[in-house]
């Protein structure tokens, strides 16, 4: 088995109890269904202690990340159930017909009654809801759920008002959003404006300034981040995140690398997976 080692800004912990098996012939990795375990902390978690490595901690996919292109290929993790790992960009889509079974409108965690979101993300949304208004930084939903026939309206319209093109950047063609996964959200200050009314909502809001700094203690993570466009495919857009679960998100705000960057590596490989666990 040829090992894909992730080299991050820490260190690289490898798994010996996932090798030791294999080495006797039993199965090891994604391949087992199960997840390792390992004594190294999750960021923010207690020092000591064991828990269970989420999937996206095992480095699967070494090769190098594609250029942002134009393609309708259909993810390969395009199941409910894979939904920390799906990826969806410029070329990989989800297909036509995908719907999550489980959205519930987004006051089931306080916030609108109109927007749609996966019922998985409840929990946290409503902590982090109730963490930014106990720091003064309320937020609100802008945009939750779109099915991919609104995402067809959605992109039509933006091409209409400002051209192919430059809608290229700010929106996703039909099947490319991740609005359509049901988990991603466009986030707005308490009865503020539209985010994306303002130079950068990031810096001029109160609940952009704290989502930015916190929404990865939560599950989310800023799907396009400021000057990352060459790897993000999109315009900065720091109002945007996507739910990826807790442990998922610390790992991917310790990497240092944009959401895009870390699915990718964690795409199925047609060669084992590599036991090996990137603590950065």
């Amino acid at each position: 088995m040829r090992l894909r080692v992730l080299i991050g800004t820490g260190v690289i912990a490898i798994l010996t109890a996932s090798i030791a098996p294999a080495a006797a012939g039993a199965s090891a990795g994604p391949e087992a269904g199960a997840a390792a375990v390992s004594t190294t902390p999750v960021p923010g978690q207690a020092a000591g202690s064991v828990q269970t490595t989420p999937p996206g901690w095992l480095v699967s996919n070494g090769d190098a990340l594609p250029p942002c292109a134009y393609g309708d290929t259909i993810t390969p993790l395009a199941r409910a159930s894979d939904w920390t790992l799906t990826l969806v960009d410029t070329t990989f889509a989800l297909p036509a017909g995908y719907a999550p079974t489980d959205l519930v409108t987004a006051d089931a965690a306080g916030l609108s009654r109109f927007e749609s979101v996966r019922s998985i993300m409840i929990p946290d949304l409503r902590r982090m809801a109730a963490a930014a208004h106990a720091a003064h930084a309320s937020i609100a939903v802008d945009s939750g759920y779109r099915s991919y026939h609104t995402q067809v309206y959605t992109f039509r319209h933006s091409a209409n008002l400002v051209g192919y093109r430059k809608t290229l950047l700010s929106s996703a063609r039909p099947g490319h959003s991740e609005h359509q996964l049901g988990l991603a959200i466009d986030f707005r200050a308490h009865n503020g404006a539209h985010p994306w009314e303002y130079a950068d909502w990031a810096k001029q809001t109160a609940a952009g300034q704290w989502l930015a700094a916190n929404a990865w203690r939560y599950g989310f993570v800023m799907s396009y981040p400021k000057g990352k466009t060459r790897v993000t495919c999109y315009q900065y857009e720091p109002w945007h995140y996507r739910y990826v679960g807790v442990a998922e998100a610390a790992a991917i705000h310790a990497s240092g690398l944009v959401p895009r960057q870390w699915l990718w590596l964690h795409q199925p490989n047609p060669e084992p997976a590599s036991p090996v666990l990137a603590t950065h």
